[in-house]
């Protein structure tokens, strides 16, 4: 069992998530701004790769919302967490919270949501199917695939599956969607760049964070089987890079703990490495040093420790 945790430690700060929040957006814009003041391929291949490392700390952002974590109300969380990082991505924080707790309640078992949809049960597999699969997310058609599933999987379903536990807010899902995106295209539009929209909201939506949203998946779960004691079942990477800039994003690298502490802020999480790794809480196993490493690991049978 984990000791309690430092209560400064889950004490919420809602200005520093809405910093976060201005901060990825900023970045989105300045993005923008640089394919505008300087067409150039190697300014749009620089735009789309770090945009889409931004989509993914909005889609991180919507998990802190999932869990509650922007805003002490909760009217207040779900609509900063709905409008500024679920719609922008075409997504409902609502369909989400519910899955991703399901998810929190036991990891890697059969019937995990997260499992599910990044197809991370099977882990180890080959060198050779791990490259495709990050080849297909690459390309678009991971995210094809994973819409396809995703449909499939509602029709197997009883209604009542997939209707129970969501809260009825298709009005505030659809409207966020819709005016997010329309605000972005009318912004690019105005500005006379229409198709920036396309090339650089778009097009890293399907591809590159599609591949850097299934890294972290990997990274998180895969290759562990379900187990009482979360900390087994996850992996933390244990220190900020640029590699945990494209894939750990809002301190989401800390994983195990996470899992072991939902009611922190991702603004707290180093802080509570540091507390979990005194209390020798962390098993040791579990730690990696870099992503590499990880994709190694589930690439083949047995792992080496000096490899982490």
């Amino acid at each position: 069992m984990s000791a309690t945790v430092p209560i400064t430690l889950a004490r919420l700060q809602p200005w520093r998530s809405g910093m976060a929040l201005a901060t990825d957006w900023a970045v989105i814009a300045l993005c923008f701004g640089a394919a505008m003041l300087y067409p150039h391929p190697a300014i749009y291949a620089l735009a789309i790769v770090v945009i889409a490392r931004t989509q993914l700390a909005l889609a991180v952002m919507m998990h802190e919302g999932a869990h509650r974590l922007l805003a002490h109300r909760q009217s207040r969380n779900d609509v900063v967490a709905q409008a500024l990082a679920a719609g922008p991505l075409f997504l409902s924080l609502f369909a989400y919270r519910q899955g991703h707790l399901q998810h929190h309640r036991a990891p890697m078992s059969p019937d995990d949501p997260v499992a599910i949809m990044f197809g991370i049960a099977d882990y180890p597999v080959s060198r050779r199917e791990l490259a495709l699969r990050l080849l297909r997310d690459v390309t678009g058609i991971g995210y094809v695939l994973a819409i396809r599933g995703a449909l499939r999987r509602r029709r197997t379903q009883p209604a009542s599956a997939h209707t129970r536990t969501v809260p009825q807010r298709a009005g505030l899902v659809a409207g966020t969607i819709l005016l997010s995106n329309g605000l972005l295209f009318g912004v690019l539009a105005a500005l006379g760049h229409p198709l920036l929209y396309l090339g650089l909201w778009l097009l890293p939506a399907l591809t590159l964070l599609q591949l850097f949203a299934r890294i972290r998946a990997i990274t998180e779960h895969a290759g562990y089987a379900a187990c009482e004691d979360q900390r087994h079942s996850a992996r933390t990477i244990v220190a900020r890079s640029w590699q945990t800039f494209f894939c750990g994003p809002h301190g989401i690298h800390y994983h195990i703990e996470h899992h072991q502490h939902v009611r922190v802020p991702f603004y707290q999480l180093p802080a509570l490495h540091r507390w979990m790794h005194a209390q020798n809480q962390l098993p040791a196993a579990n730690l990696y040093h870099g992503y590499g490493a990880v994709l190694r690991d589930v690439s083949r049978g047995a792992r080496s420790d000096d490899q982490r």
